[in-house]
């Protein structure tokens, strides 16, 4: 497990309509390969590390 921890990241509100807007526009059967892509264009920039502490964080809140 990583120990890279990025205090400094926001989402602001705004970001959340944007991201439920673009997916609401999204072909339901295409939702899944949009948000993939959509992921790796962001991990594309994202300092060496933070994907793999994410993806840990991900899957913890998947098993609930």
């Amino acid at each position: 497990m990583s120990t890279t921890t990025d205090t400094s990241a926001t989402f602001a509100e705004r970001d959340f309509v944007d991201l439920a807007g673009a997916i609401d526009r999204v072909p339901a059967p295409q939702r899944e390969l949009f948000l993939t892509k959509l992921v790796i264009l962001l991990a594309a920039g994202a300092p060496a590390g933070l994907l793999a502490d994410r993806i840990e964080r991900a899957g913890r809140h998947l098993s609930g």
